[in-house]
């Protein structure tokens, strides 16, 4: 006799989305996903922050419209809120004026009395509320706050859950003891709840709950791999098994993100004609991180290298922000990644023990071996005054650069460029000016890595002009986050 497959309920067919940034600019956060939710299947989102997996789930349950592609739930094309699946959030979401009835009760206010009640009591016992129905949100620890927000899920008798970070904004052990109630929902045959869609970060959580993992990249988001798991539940987080998967998805995300071949040559230098046939530079872009986050990285690793998830645990941080740390301590010389190791380089035990004025010098350098630097500071001094428009630096950026998002990349550079002294910001005039430090006998630290540009020559009866004000450099604490 054969078993019928399961049937889909969710499809997603080659869809896209961009989300608006200027008039000239977009930013796609999605690429061409082909993707199924079927019956009694949890599929798990995983990925590095940024690579879209929220607008994802936003997209399956119809609360976002993708810019291009297409959404089916059963079979029809979707169109508006899909009326089979619920959200629970990550930061809650209640209303502070309803009380815990007020707040569950939103999705069936349609229902008549009696269905309402019945609903509203079997869901809080499921979630542990039975004594809260009239408590206020202020009165709830956070653990409660997202019981409620999953019994507001659950009212709804939704086919699909989808459950977007839940237990993030948690404790340990409330977040475990969540966990642990959902997992044992999934596993009685005789409740509804049987589809679920979730997006997380954390690789055991996703081992924990899904039935498929659905590993993401970035830059734009696309799917990577799918991961099937095929382990009954309960699940044991000890299990060999479970922890065999743990380790394929470590080294899965680990090569998406921190890809054991990298280029001969980081600066490779890749040049397009623009149709006034000159060449722009397309420099290797640095990670929206700040010398701050790198330094923090560096006083962590010490001598011996370190697991990469081992990192993400020690700094407190998601694997994905981890990772861009990672990446642009390499790009500057100060790590190697062997596998998912981090080792420190010589130059980065250096700059360990260096003095604060000795890492900036050390930062600087390296920051100069890199073309966008060197196209930044090529900029500057082609300008009359060597006075450089925060405008057109983001266009030029977004020229140079165009898969990368011209704003963070330009306030990355900015915060990188103060900290080690190359560039400063006039903020009232919105200009970028290589740095002059005050006091007799320094000149400016970029003038002896490139050659100077002549400048124009002013007329002859025109006066010279006044002198830009110079300020001093911020301290690493002062850093604007990228």
């Amino acid at each position: 006799m054969e078993t019928s497959s399961p049937k889909p309920l969710i499809e997603l067919k080659h869809v896209s989305h961009e989300y608006f940034v200027t008039q000239s600019e977009n930013d796609l956060v999605l690429s061409d996903i082909n993707l199924t939710v079927s019956e009694h299947e949890t599929v798990v989102l995983l990925g590095p922050s940024g690579c879209g997996k929220s607008t994802l789930e936003r997209i399956m349950a119809g609360l976002i419209t993708p810019t291009r592609g297409e959404v089916y739930y059963k079979g029809k094309l979707l169109i508006g809120v899909s009326p089979g699946v619920s959200m629970v959030f990550q930061n809650f979401a209640l209303f502070p004026w309803l009380t815990v009835r007020g707040n569950v009760l939103l999705p069936v206010g349609h229902l008549p009395a009696e269905e309402q009640q019945a609903r509203l009591e079997k869901v809080l016992q499921t979630v542990g509320l039975g004594a809260y129905e009239y408590a206020y949100p202020r009165e709830l620890s956070g653990g409660m706050k997202q019981r409620v927000g999953i019994a507001r899920a659950l009212i709804a008798e939704p086919e699909v859950l989808a459950m977007d970070e839940p237990f993030s904004a948690l404790d340990v052990l409330t977040a475990e003891t969540l966990r642990n109630e959902i997992g044992r929902l999934l596993a009685d045959p005789n409740h509804p709840l049987r589809t679920m869609v979730m997006v997380t970060h954390n690789i055991v959580e996703a081992v924990y709950f899904a039935t498929r993992i659905v590993v993401m990249a970035s830059g734009p988001g696309r799917i990577d791999v799918i991961v099937p798991n095929s382990l009954p539940y309960p699940r044991d987080t000890d299990h060999p098994e479970f922890k065999k998967i743990v380790e394929q998805l470590h080294g899965i995300l680990t090569h998406t993100t921190m890809p054991d071949t990298v280029p001969a040559d980081t600066n490779k230098v890749v040049t397009t004609t623009t149709p006034d046939n000159r060449r722009r530079i397309a420099p290797v872009s640095l990670p929206y991180v700040n010398a701050a986050e790198v330094l923090g990285l560096m006083s962590l690793i010490g001598d011996e290298p370190q697991d990469l998830f081992d990192l993400a645990e020690k700094f407190g941080k998601e694997f994905g922000a981890v990772v861009r740390i990672v990446k642009a301590a390499e790009l500057l010389g100060f790590v190697q990644t062997p596998g998912q190791d981090v080792q420190v380089t010589q130059l980065g035990r250096d700059l360990t023990n260096a003095s604060t004025v000795d890492q900036k010098r050390i930062v600087r350098e390296q920051l100069m071996k890199l073309k966008i630097f060197e196209l930044l500071v090529r900029l500057i001094r082609v300008q009359e005054n060597q006075c450089l428009p925060s405008e057109e630096l983001i266009r030029e950026l977004q020229a140079a650069l165009p898969h990368e998002k011209p704003r963070p990349l330009f306030r990355t550079l900015l915060s990188w460029g103060r900290y080690a002294e190359i560039i400063s910001l006039d903020q009232r005039r919105h200009v970028i000016r290589l740095y002059e430090a005050k006091g007799a006998g320094r000149t400016r630290l970029a003038a002896p890595l490139l050659p100077p540009a002549a400048p124009p020559a002013p007329p002859t009866d025109s006066p010279a002009p006044p002198p830009v004000p110079t300020e001093p450099s911020p301290s690493p604490g002062e850093l604007p986050k990228s």
